[in-house]
């Protein structure tokens, strides 16, 4: 589901579970996962997310942020 476009976008090393890609994981619950986001205040986390994992580094845990910024900027790959 992800491999295929992370290849047709040109990011290397994306898209799949594999011994020395990248990748960010996301647990949840499907039945209680809620947006909690409102008008007066936007900028909520959802509840039901109970971990997400950036490259390698628990950035949720228990449905709590970390303060871990693990991403960054994704580039097309250059060709030769």
């Amino acid at each position: 589901m992800t491999e295929r476009p992370a290849q047709m976008l040109g990011l290397n090393r994306r898209g799949a579970l594999r011994t020395g890609y990248f990748a960010d994981i996301v647990v949840f619950d499907p039945a209680s996962i809620t947006d909690t986001a409102t008008y007066a205040e936007p900028i909520q986390f959802p509840s039901g997310i109970d971990y997400v994992i950036v490259n390698g580094i628990i950035t949720v845990d228990h449905g709590q942020h970390t303060g871990a910024r693990a991403g960054h900027v994704l580039r097309k790959a250059q060709s030769d």
